[in-house]
């Protein structure tokens, strides 16, 4: 019974040091991280000691994927990391607000506004309209 304990206790440990060390290094500077993970996270570099430890923690989660996805989706998450980075910190908030809106709607209704905004992105990037 005691070597049960033992294995409970250490296990429970075991997890909150885990734990622990993610909400550390959520709240970490730039400074702090590792040189991979600046690699990857490097387009939001100016704005990284600014973010909230949550974000942080959503960014870091990120990049422990980041090496398995396709070079289309890695571009595609960078250019997102620089978009989110030119934002102010309302603008941040606003877009956030509005995702949790949109988060609330049912699923078709989500999947028409992910078109509209896939069009408009498409549109914004087409040469002929400059």
């Amino acid at each position: 019974m005691a070597g049960i304990y033992s294995v409970i206790v250490y296990t429970c440990f075991a997890f909150s040091a885990a734990a622990s060390s993610e909400a550390a290094s959520a709240q970490s500077s730039w400074a702090k991280l590792k040189p991979q993970q600046k690699i990857i996270l490097q387009p939001l570099e100016q704005s990284w000691d600014t973010f909230e430890p949550a974000q942080k923690k959503k960014w870091l989660r990120m990049t422990k994927h980041y090496l398995k996805l396709t070079p289309e989706e890695q571009q595609r998450i960078q250019s997102r990391m620089r978009e989110w980075s030119a934002l102010t910190p309302e603008q941040r908030n606003q877009a956030r607000k509005r995702y949790k809106k949109i988060e609330k709607l049912p699923v078709h209704k989500q999947h028409q506004i992910k078109q509209k905004l896939s069009q408009l992105n498409d549109a914004s990037k087409d040469p002929a309209i400059d």
